[in-house]
């Protein structure tokens, strides 16, 4: 006969007395694991905390209050963005699911359940746990629990984004498709530059020097919700860069940066640069173009879309592959893109050289006497 009482999801679990709390009653720690040898282990380990002065402390803190007193003590000095995400996934998800529920009583199966009923958004389950081990790592070290179950979650599997070069009907749709000058500039800016989205929507008419033949890259857009705000600095001290400025693409240059009567090259409706949802609208609108350009009759009348999953980081992705093919060094390579380290180059230069050595063995094999 089991000592331990077993619990419907398959774990065994039980309470450690570790003291009395202020009232009189007896102040419990809920453990569980998967066998009753790991449990064993667990008590003993929390009895041996309890001899060092290692003791959890009593506390009926909900997690919703903590998450608050989290966010408030050591993410104030977050990054907008990194604390835009963290409320987010507090307070949209969190809180909403298990904030009631007080610290000491979570078990892993109380997350498992919240990431499972958003399993169809890989990376807002990452976040949610992200989060989630992060406030729980802040708890342990409060002494207001032993142990992180948001650890030993289970995350769906997530796609990664496509790495990978345009394709040539994407080049000819881009070419092809009747873009306006601000639409064509932005497509314009990501190809020839290898922008980051917030870089190019940043520049302005300052930024680039025809008699110099320069673009300069010193600042991006972030977004607050829908609202843009100019961040000084790119995304690193290694973005801040200047690129040359391709011959080909001067003359449109020129004729854009005349049509421009903003000081940023990206103005909005009522914001300095274009806010979220106008992006968000111009991208959509510069797709749709792309697609008229290159999409047949038949493919019209079934509604077919020959471009799909188009970002604009793929531009960025195929600008480090231009970079290779005309021969400028990985070092040069990491200068021009704004990187920090020669990481993503070097695995973007590897493909690439694979991939030219697949064609060298294969001419070998078919272009001989």
């Amino acid at each position: 006969m089991a000592k331990y009482k077993k619990r419907k999801d398959g774990r065994y679990a039980t309470t450690v007395l570790v003291g009395y709390k202020p009232d009189g009653k007896p102040n419990n720690v809920f453990l569980s694991a998967k066998t009753e040898k790991e449990l064993k282990e667990k008590i003993f380990e929390l009895k041996m905390k309890m001899k060092t002065c290692e003791v959890v402390k009593t506390s009926d803190t909900l997690l919703k209050d903590y998450a608050d007193s989290w966010l408030e003590t050591y993410k104030a000095s977050a990054s907008f963005n990194t604390k835009a995400m963290y409320v987010n996934a507090i307070n949209c998800h969190i809180k909403p699911e298990i904030g009631h529920i007080p610290l000491n009583k979570i078990v892993r199966s109380d997350i498992q359940k919240l990431i499972n009923d958003r399993q169809e958004h890989p990376r807002t389950c990452e976040i949610i746990r992200l989060t989630l081990v992060q406030i729980l790592n802040s708890a342990i070290d409060d002494k207001l629990l032993h142990e992180n179950v948001a650890k030993k979650v289970t995350l769906p599997k997530r796609h990664k984004a496509e790495k990978r070069a345009l394709t040539e009907l994407e080049k000819e749709a881009i070419k092809k498709a009747d873009f306006t000058i601000q639409e064509k500039a932005f497509v314009m800016l990501l190809f020839y530059f290898g922008l980051r989205r917030g870089e190019c929507l940043a520049l302005t008419k300052a930024d680039i020097n025809l008699k110099k033949k320069t673009l300069t890259v010193n600042k991006t857009v972030i977004f607050d919700k829908n609202t843009p705000a100019i961040k000084n600095g790119a995304k690193s001290d290694a973005g801040n860069r200047t690129l040359p400025i391709p011959e080909s693409i001067e003359p449109f240059l020129k004729e854009f940066l005349q049509s421009v009567d903003s000081f940023y090259l990206f103005k909005g409706k009522t914001t300095e640069t274009l806010s979220k949802t106008q992006y968000v609208k111009m991208w959509e609108r510069i797709i749709k173009k792309m697609n008229a350009a290159v999409t047949s009759d038949k493919e019209k009348e079934i509604g077919a879309k020959p471009i799909t999953r188009l970002t604009a980081h793929i531009f960025r992705h195929n600008y480090c592959t231009m970079l290779y093919y005309s021969g400028i060094s990985q070092k040069k390579a990491v200068e021009l893109m704004g990187h920090s380290d020669l990481k993503m180059i070097m695995e973007v230069y590897a493909h690439l050289d694979e991939e030219k050595e697949a064609v060298q063995e294969k001419l070998n094999r078919a272009i001989s006497l």
